[in-house]
């Protein structure tokens, strides 16, 4: 009798437990790829940012349209940077994995130089991530809104 007790307890720790043991390991691994991208829009590269997104992709950045496919975020991100954008930081609110499909909530910050004064910008941004036969994750769908 005791053993099926402690055998019960065990499994109900494990049962109420094992979500937040998820819930952390979906949180490292979409930190690992925001920490990839913050690190890759730091860099003011458009191509390899752009790179870091399906092939389809669909994004919206938060002015009521939507951009499709690589070509066009690349220039996209090209005008941020061009504009002086960079020091992007990406924090999680939410994450979660369903298999090889991931999404989240965050918040991000962004700085805008111009002409010596510079602008911090902060939004919330939701994002779609697919992982790849190769094993890498890629942006499949990107939206954001900003607030200075």
């Amino acid at each position: 009798m005791k053993k099926t007790i402690g055998w019960m307890s065990a499994c109900a720790v494990f049962i109420v437990a094992a979500p937040y043991a998820v819930h952390a390991a979906e949180d490292a691994t979409v930190q690992k790829v925001n920490a990839a991208w913050d690190q890759t829009f730091n860099t003011g590269d458009a191509k390899k940012l752009a790179a870091l997104y399906d092939e389809n992709a669909v994004i919206s950045p938060g002015n009521g349209k939507t951009i499709k496919g690589r070509a066009d975020i690349e220039k996209l991100f090209d005008g941020y940077f061009k504009a002086g954008t960079g020091n992007h930081t990406t924090s999680v609110v939410n994450a979660r994995r369903v298999g090889n499909v991931m999404y989240e909530t965050a918040n991000w910050t962004a700085t805008v130089d111009k002409d010596g004064k510079k602008t911090q910008y902060q939004g919330v941004l939701l994002k779609v991530m697919t992982k790849g036969s190769d094993g890498q994750w890629r942006t499949t769908a990107h939206t954001w809104n900003a607030a200075q």
